[in-house]
């Protein structure tokens, strides 16, 4: 039975694998932490993650191995799962906090300030409609960066990328997307936006 909630993780669903990306993020925002019985500079990490041009710049940092690393035996990450790993921490160094009470499309479209969608209408279709890893992930910076303070649910921004160069690689492959409509991520987001953007 499919599932409909459009909310749910679809590819990061182990839950060793969920807490050691959410525990990575954390560290990004220490100066002193420990992994492992080894001393990181968390800071340092995410400054030298901002260097790098994005999205495949960061595979050479130490901060994406870590997680790498970390992600590798619970998910059995193939090439594909290794760039959309990049593509996330590329934009999770630009994210300030992690917020997890909506998915990560319903926060664009929560409305913080009044009437008005963080994220407004027409940037967010600009960020459905982007072609290549590259532009995606430009405009995911510029969307977390945007929400600021607020912060994203890193999960949900982690999963949806993931699920996003499926996609991409299926239409690079010239292969038919998947059949089941509330698989696909554009629609799972647009579910997601409208219904902050367009509620109480």
């Amino acid at each position: 039975m499919q599932n409909l909630d459009t909310a749910a993780l679809r590819r990061i669903t182990h839950p060793q694998a969920q807490k050691a990306l959410v525990n990575w993020f954390a560290v990004l925002s220490e100066r002193y932490a420990d992994e492992e019985g080894k001393r990181i500079n968390g800071r340092a990490w995410r400054a030298e993650l901002k260097r790098m041009e994005p999205p495949y710049g960061v595979m050479m940092c130490e901060g994406f191995h870590a997680l790498y690393q970390q992600l590798k035996g619970p998910m059995s990450l193939r090439p594909l799962d290794k760039m959309a790993l990049a593509l996330f921490v590329s934009v999770a160094a630009h994210i300030k906090s992690n917020k997890e009470k909506l998915s990560f499309a319903a926060q664009l479209g929560e409305k913080l300030n009044g009437s008005t969608s963080c994220v407004s209408s027409l940037r967010f279709e600009r960020l459905q409609k982007a072609s290549d890893p590259d532009t995606f992930c430009q405009l995911l910076i510029q969307a977390v960066k945007i929400r600021g303070s607020e912060g994203v649910n890193v999960l949900s921004l982690a999963d949806s990328i993931f699920l996003w160069m499926e996609e991409w690689q299926r239409r690079e492959n010239h292969e038919p997307e998947t059949s089941h409509p509330f698989d696909r991520n554009r629609i799972r987001w647009a579910s997601e936006y409208i219904s902050t953007s367009h509620g109480n």
